[in-house]
């Protein structure tokens, strides 16, 4: 059948009506205040990859651990190599373009800050960690 076959023969979506009462609410956490110092902004960090671990994770970890099975999923389907280390990387880098994008519209959003901050230090986790081969992280100080 031709696309244009296709297109005349195909019925319109029926919209459909979700009542919020009846969608399960997932826990949030509380608002933690908007950051203005650096201490303030690692601080915040640091509670966030406590308060989406409790919140997010199933494996009985209290903090932030979903990269491991994100990369798994994405080399699957990509036919790549990411590496735990990398997913957090990446995901620094998408919070420093978005907060590129923020400043040019002269706005500032202190969670790409605060999620910065944090993925700095999962991706440090992650590079430190010892790896199945056994060979350790190999993180230097200096």
């Amino acid at each position: 059948m031709s696309v244009s076959a296709q297109k005349r023969s195909a019925r319109p979506l029926k919209p459909v009506a979700i009542a919020l009462g009846s969608v399960p609410s997932a826990q949030t956490a509380p608002a933690l205040p908007s950051p203005t110092s650096a201490d303030g902004f690692l601080r915040t960090a640091a509670a966030t990859i406590m308060d989406r671990g409790t919140l997010r994770d199933t494996t009985g970890e209290t903090q932030e651990r979903s990269m491991a099975a994100t990369v798994a999923a994405f080399n699957a389907l990509e036919g790549t190599s990411l590496t735990e280390r990398q997913g957090w990387a990446f995901m620094q880098v998408l919070k420093l373009a978005r907060s590129a994008a923020s400043a040019r519209n002269g706005r500032v959003n202190a969670d790409d800050f605060v999620d910065g901050a944090a993925y700095a230090a999962l991706a440090g986790e992650s590079a430190v960690a010892p790896v199945a081969d056994g060979s350790g992280g190999g993180l230097s100080h200096g």
